[in-house]
């Protein structure tokens, strides 16, 4: 018989991370430079491993595997089958993460055989004056986009919104966006690791080399009118 399972957060460190997330969670020692824990997650080679209970050290896909509907229900798995549809994590930017995009289901089947990437965010926690991009200002065409992302000018036209904690946001795939510096989020996904990264404030990696930007594959999935408050 299933019982209700706890798991092992996967921790991230990453260029904008921050030092939030382990006492925040419990963990010890703190690790700095920790910008996301992965708290429930079936994405490939990131499988969350059981950390309660007499399946202690099971992994999420061996559980599928083995109890199937069971844990799963019957309606996700005429659905999805033996793939656990949802990333559930914590993330927190110490700095701005980059102005990013994500593919909807039917282009991420075809260019990386995976789901889309729609995402919901709960405001945690943040700093007074912390912000988040979320959508444009405007409606913009492509060729304006382009343009100001080789110039650097894209945030002139990004709907910038300001945010206080308890606050919700629903971010369809195709909206462009960004989590702000002082801001410590609980987010639920669809299971996916895609991200089109178009803007990175010009800052390197680990390596000292410019983070690779994906600006073709994300102006083919940007939704560009404005945002609208729902």
């Amino acid at each position: 018989m299933l019982y209700p399972f706890t798991f092992k957060p996967i921790l991230k460190k990453v260029i904008w991370g921050g030092s939030d997330i382990c006492p925040f969670k419990g963990i010890t020692p703190v690790e700095n430079g920790v910008g996301e824990s992965w708290e429930l997650s079936h994405v490939e080679g990131n499988y969350s491993i059981v950390d309660n209970g007499e399946l202690e050290g099971k992994s999420l896909d061996e559980l599928i595997r083995s109890y199937g509907k069971e844990l799963l229900g019957e309606k996700v798995m005429e659905r999805f089958g033996t793939t656990f549809p949802l990333l559930i994590k914590f993330i927190d930017a110490r700095d701005n993460l980059s102005i990013q995009v994500h593919p909807d289901d039917e282009l991420a089947k075809k260019r990386h055989n995976s789901f889309g990437k729609t995402e919901m965010w709960y405001v945690v926690d943040c700093a007074q004056d912390a912000y988040l991009y979320y959508g444009f200002s405007r409606e913009i065409s492509r060729e304006e986009l382009r343009q100001r992302i080789q110039d650097g000018t894209i945030l002139e036209v990004l709907n910038k919104v300001s945010v206080q904690k308890g606050d919700v946001f629903f971010i369809e795939a195709g909206t462009i966006h960004a989590i702000g510096k002082g801001i410590v989020i609980a987010e639920i996904q669809q299971n996916s690791n895609t991200t089109y990264r178009v803007y990175d404030y010009g800052r390197k990696d680990a390596n000292g080399n410019p983070r690779a930007l994906h600006i073709d594959k994300a102006l083919d999935v940007t939704n560009l009118e404005p945002y609208h408050p729902e």
